[in-house]
């Protein structure tokens, strides 16, 4: 009975992922474009998966199959149904009534209660850590690295490197997790009914040092390739690598090092607070030292081995600073990507089903973020100014292109006309060709702006091309380490400015200089808004800095009106009031910067502490 009680605790946990230690499923994945073909039987035992190597190997492309992703790929599955995170920042408003935003987060529904129910679609959240696929992936990295040993035409170089791909593949799973609700249970084995008990959640420090040593240990086997090999390219573009390894380092560091953890009072009290879950227990410098070497040896190591680069105007295929831009998010196959997710249904129709939630109005972005972007020239933006506001179109940082589909720039091999009608003035003020035309709904302009990241033209040029979902690209490890160094050293140092300023010259952007230490790390975040937009970057960095000003203040529109006869613009500002976000009224809770674990969960009582603020 109590070996049932036991089991039945597991299972809840691993919804869906508890398989016996006997029996696993071999389902394919299209990983490349020339994956193996599955074999002939569904449910075979662990002796005959691994009794040969091409079977083995399926365990492992399994745990690619759970990657963390951002983009609606199939349906309505998305973490938040159609939504994207970047709906809880400045950055963009979310217009689909039946998302989890609009009908969780904006209307603050938001508790640990909803986290059990998040089969729903209105329900579904940020992060789910009962259905996610995370724990799936992570027991078949695990599945794969205790019994690959026994594959007998495997040989040990391949063994030794899918074995350090097995440990990075926990590594990305656990930081993806880590960014959502702080320290975690740590599994370092696959679960099974033998087990005396499951894990407690662990500490910060605890769980920290388990992502950490997962990635010095892949880093440290010699078989682990920095990059993946040329000859390997066409069928294997796409796996971890040591490189990938490294950065994901600076990403874990950076994040730890931030406010939200490295501080002298926790964001929230309560017990996991007290237990040190949620925070390091006092502010140490050190953090950021940790940062910054992690960049250092990332560097060093690229140095000696090359390969990574930022895709730049020049390359191959590439003509263009915006087209740079675009490829280096966009493009499977480039140098910049040092992590990237490819699923099942991630082919090169994958876009067809992103335009649902682009048409549907899941990516709206806003005035906010459009002001973001500066002038060609570097200066900032500014409506006062009466030459900028005249054509905000005009002369700005190319990134401003690529991320807003706007009026008088390329759109499906032609100029856009993308200028709504003026109710007061239909006469003079009509509405342009392509407003609400097509791909373009009406419910994707709620913003009276029209996104172009990830949907392009929303026709030829975003469907014809193999689409990935860059977890970790290397303008964040550049930016990581401007940023790490600024806050250790107090100051940016010439490294810091090189790092920051070799992102904005990818771009054709003016490199920075003479910045006191707050003015340098505004500009590094400013720098992570316009280079990582809807690539869930930016409510991190918000949290991590407890920015809480920023999701506190009301977002707009811009009405963008065109005279018929004259050309001139005529535009307006709006409050964005469709779908009200609570904490804009009432303050943003500072609970909300980490995600509720399921009630269910911590009910259970084997040592899942809640997050502080969640009962």
């Amino acid at each position: 009975m109590k070996n049932m009680e036991k089991m039945n605790k597991i299972w809840s946990l691993f919804a869906g992922l508890m398989l016996t230690m006997s029996i696993i499923s071999c389902e394919d994945l299209a990983f490349g474009e020339r994956f193996l073909q599955k074999p002939p039987s569904t449910d075979v035992t662990i002796d005959t998966i691994f009794g040969k190597a091409e079977y083995a190997r399926r365990v492992l492309w399994r745990s690619y199959q759970y990657l963390p992703y951002g983009m609606e790929t199939n349906g309505f599955w998305t973490q938040m149904c159609m939504s994207t995170i970047e709906g809880l920042t400045d950055l963009n408003y979310d217009n689909i009534g039946y998302s989890a935003l609009s009908n969780t987060y904006y209307p603050g529904l938001y508790n640990a209660s909803i986290e059990d129910n998040t089969r729903i679609n209105a329900h579904r959240t940020k992060m789910q850590f009962s259905q996610s696929g995370i724990w799936t992936g992570v027991r078949h990295a695990w599945l794969f690295y205790e019994n690959v040993d026994k594959v007998p035409d495997m040989d040990e170089q391949e063994k030794l490197r899918l074995k350090a791909e097995a440990k990075m593949m926990v590594a990305v799973f656990y930081t993806h997790m880590l960014r959502h609700y702080g320290s975690l249970p740590i599994i370092d084995h696959a679960i099974s009914a033998e087990d005396a008990s499951f894990p407690a959640r662990a500490t910060l420090q605890q769980t920290v040092d388990f992502i950490v040593k997962l990635m010095n240990d892949a880093i440290a086997c010699k078989e682990f390739p920095w990059s993946v090999p040329e000859s390997e390219m066409e069928n294997w573009d796409g796996r971890m690598t040591k490189a990938g390894a490294m950065a994901l380092k600076t990403r874990v560091l950076l994040f730890v090092a931030s406010p939200l953890f490295n501080s002298d009072a926790p964001f929230v009290k309560g017990e996991a607070s007290d237990k040190k879950m949620t925070w390091w227990g006092n502010y140490d410098k050190q953090r950021w030292k940790q940062a910054v070497d992690a960049c250092k040896e990332f560097f060093d190591a690229l140095n000696k081995n090359g390969f990574f680069k930022l895709v730049q105007a020049g390359d191959p295929g590439i003509t263009t600073e915006r087209e740079a831009y675009t490829s280096a998010y966009f493009d499977r196959g480039n140098t910049e990507t040092l992590i990237a997710c490819r699923r099942t249904f991630l082919s090169t129709k994958n876009n067809e089903q992103f335009d649902k939630a682009l048409r549907w109005g899941a990516y709206c972005p806003t005035k906010e973020f459009f002001d973001m972007f500066e002038m060609k020239d570097g200066r900032p933006f500014d409506w006062n100014d009466a030459e900028m506001a005249k054509n905000p179109f005009k002369d700005r940082d190319p990134r401003l292109y690529e991320n807003f589909i706007l009026d008088g720039d390329k759109y499906n091999g032609r100029t856009a006309e993308m200028t709504d009608v003026n109710p007061n003035d239909k006469g003079n003020y009509p509405k342009g060709k392509d407003w609400e035309q097509g791909r373009m709904h009406k419910l994707s302009l709620a913003t009276g702006l029209a996104c172009r990241k990830w949907g392009l033209d929303r026709n030829t040029e975003a469907y014809n091309r193999p689409v990935q979902w860059p977890t970790m690209r290397l303008a964040e490890v550049y930016l990581n380490y401007a940023e790490a160094l600024n806050e250790y050293y107090d100051g940016p140092t010439a490294e810091a400015y090189q790092a920051i300023n070799t992102v904005r010259a990818r771009v054709g952007m003016p490199a920075l200089s003479g910045m006191t230490k707050e003015e340098f790390r505004k500009a590094v975040l400013h720098e992570r808004a316009v280079e990582f937009a809807y690539e869930e970057v930016r409510f991190f960095d918000l949290i991590r800095w407890k920015m809480y000003d920023v999701f506190e203040t009301p977002l707009h529109g811009l009405h963008v009106y065109k005279h018929k006869k004259t050309k001139k613009y005529l535009i307006k500002p709006f409050e964005l009031t469709k779908y009200y976000r609570a904490w804009w009224k009432t303050g943003w809770e500072p609970r909300m910067c980490l995600s509720a674990f399921p009630s269910k969960e911590v009910n259970k009582g084997y040592g899942l502490v809640q997050n502080p603020g969640w009962e």
